[in-house]
């Protein structure tokens, strides 16, 4: 068997982390929870994270990382594509959606455990955050036929709120499956809720 590089290490115990986080709370967690959980000693695991924070940090960034690749890739294939920009935006935000709540155990992470870190660890993750939330406004910006008197930062935040609160919520086996549910609801962001 090939010996595991640092990153395929280091990504195998955020995997670990984001379940024991996510099923015992990370304030109830301990790094030798998550140690004994990756088959590892709590020695070992030091060698690859110094706090149990500096592994939530590495969890949260990584998270966030990949989402806004998901968002560009998204609008990237948009504009090859030639769509047009309500489409687009609709598209951008089915990815957002559909990539937060494809793993259980990230999402209640992202939603619960945020708020966990401090000083440098949660200014990065704001700064990307907010990345996040600039490429979706500037995507509705493009978006022709909004009124005009709503408020663009307003409609992003709802969506996602909606879009995060639905991973707290959501379970196996209701009448609407996960996409159809985020289907509806960006219907409801687009077009809201009565009928014409």
């Amino acid at each position: 068997m090939p010996k595991q590089s640092q990153e395929d290490k280091k990504n195998f115990i955020a995997e670990v982390a984001a379940k024991v986080f996510s099923n015992k709370g990370y304030l109830s967690s301990s790094l030798q929870d998550v140690a004994l959980a990756a088959g590892m000693s709590k020695a070992g695991l030091y060698h690859y994270f110094k706090s149990k924070e500096e592994l939530l940090a590495f969890i949260l960034l990584k998270n966030t990382d990949s989402f806004l690749h998901a968002l560009r890739a998204c609008i990237a294939e948009n504009v090859q594509n030639g769509m047009a920009p309500k489409d687009s935006f609709k598209s951008l935000m089915q990815t957002y959606a559909r990539h937060l709540n494809q793993d259980q155990d990230l999402r209640l992470i992202v939603l619960r455990e945020r708020h966990q870190l401090s000083g440098q660890y949660k200014d990065e993750l704001f700064a990307k955050e907010q990345e996040l939330f600039r490429t979706l406004r500037e995507e509705l910006k493009k978006v022709p036929d909004v009124e005009e008197d709503l408020d663009l930062n307003a409609i992003i935040f709802l969506f996602i709120s909606m879009s995060h609160w639905l991973g707290y919520w959501f379970k196996e086996g209701l009448p609407l499956g996960m996409d159809e549910i985020i289907d509806q609801n960006i219907r409801i962001i687009l077009k809201g809720i009565l009928k014409e």
